[in-house]
């Protein structure tokens, strides 16, 4: 698996990664405003049950049926009224039936109630296949002050689940038109991995997590989900070129303190391209 980046903020937070100590961030917590939108939209619902009744299950509908299945059994189970029948044609016959005959205002509710208990009980961690956007250097890490923690083979910790969406490193989807999970067995994956085109620059990846398998901490009166894996995870460290010298000083000596394994280099820009070739320590 090629490394995986994050940007960090602040410099001395380094401290936390180079432990291996990983931040899950809730969802509502996330920088982008429209991931906190409706989940459900009418007509898409509607629509999506008409196709489902008229066509019924394919093949791949029911691979993602049987993962919404589990995805459901672990983050909520209450709202799983019955267990996912053992064959496609099965699941056809329920959704044929008469309780979904016309679709309704507690159908609509049910679903959205579903998808917003799902989402709350999970955090991400966002990291991104780039070290040299520009822009993301200035958005999350300090307008250079601050740096990017490279990762390498995390597939080898997080290799995934029966869900098809927890515990490994997935890349969002810039393909999003509307928000919304519908009866389409594969849309409750965009409560996760999917975003706006605007982002796309960004090639994010993410892993998400339950947050009932994180430990808890605090961090300045802020509830923090931590979960933790090898350190040997953390290859690199890519100093922003705008750090200050001290500054400098003060992560070389956490990472010769906590993680002397790990590479630091610092980063430079020639001619509007970023390179992260400049060795401080290894």
């Amino acid at each position: 698996m090629a490394p995986l980046y994050k940007f960090i903020g602040n410099p001395l937070d380094v401290k936390f990664l180079l432990e291996g100590a990983l931040k899950f961030t809730p969802i509502p917590e996330l920088n982008d405003p429209s991931e906190l939108l409706a989940t459900t939209i009418r007509e898409d619902v509607a629509k999506s049950l008409r196709r489902i009744r008229r066509h019924g299950y394919s093949d791949n509908d029911y691979v993602h049926l049987l993962r919404q299945g589990k995805l459901l059994q672990k983050l909520a189970p209450r709202f799983q009224a019955i267990a996912v029948p053992k064959t496609k044609e099965a699941a056809t016959a329920v959704i044929r039936s008469q309780f979904y005959s016309d679709f309704s205002e507690k159908l609509e509710r049910l679903l959205d109630e579903t998808a917003q208990a799902m989402s709350s009980k999970v955090g991400l961690f966002c990291l991104t296949e780039r070290n040299d956007s520009l822009p993301m250097w200035a958005y999350y890490a300090g307008n250079a002050k601050g740096l990017i923690v490279e990762f390498g083979d995390l597939a080898d910790t997080f290799s995934g689940d029966d869900t098809g969406v927890l515990r490994e490193p997935i890349a969002v989807r810039y393909e999003r038109e509307s928000f919304g999970v519908t009866f389409d067995p594969q849309s409750h994956e965009s409560l996760f991995f999917a975003k706006f085109r605007d982002w796309s620059h960004e090639r994010e990846v993410r892993v998400v997590m339950p947050l009932a398998d994180c430990r808890q901490a605090s961090n300045d009166e802020r509830q923090l989900y931590l979960f933790d894996v090898p350190r040997r995870h953390v290859s690199r460290v890519i100093l922003g070129w705008q750090m200050a010298p001290v500054m400098v000083d003060q992560v070389v000596e956490r990472v010769r303190t906590i993680n002397p394994s790990v590479h630091v280099v610092r980063a430079s820009v020639a001619r509007g391209q970023v390179r992260c070739d400049q060795v401080i320590y290894q």
